[in-house]
């Protein structure tokens, strides 16, 4: 993909078809999140519902858990990293910016504060400088 590239829709009833999609994108990715949560629950109460330290796993437990642990980070990252939210302030009902060197989605106003932020001249400091690169 290009290193900036925006998409906008203008008419109202692709508007709402897109945040549709977006939505139930993002239920689907919450739907998975929560059966992985589930199933660290079972490994994590005993059946009298007492909860169990991670000292206590057996090795194959340990290695269950962080797998599952490992799949909803990966399930997290992808949700805020995709075009259904901007990675600033969250928000999956506007039109988006793609930003390469973050491989991240801003919405068009976050974009567009980064952009103000990034042109401004009294920005100092190596990453502060190479962060503001992406935006200009």
């Amino acid at each position: 993909m290009k290193d900036k590239r925006a998409i906008i829709i203008k008419d109202s009833k692709l508007q709402r078809i897109r945040n549709n999609f977006r939505s139930l994108f993002a239920s689907a990715v919450n739907d998975r999140w929560n059966r992985l949560f589930d199933e660290m629950g079972k490994l994590r109460y005993t059946q009298e519902g007492v909860r169990r330290p991670i000292s206590k796993f057996s090795a194959d437990e340990l290695v269950k858990f962080r797998d599952l642990q490992k799949n909803q980070n990966e399930l997290t990252g992808l949700l805020n990293r995709s075009i259904c939210s901007c990675i600033v302030c969250g928000k999956g009902e506007r039109d988006m910016v793609y930003n390469k060197p973050y491989n991240s989605w801003y919405c068009t106003e976050c974009y567009g504060m980064e952009r103000r932020r990034a042109l401004s001249k009294h920005r100092k400091g190596r990453y502060i400088e190479d962060h503001s690169k992406t935006f200009t």
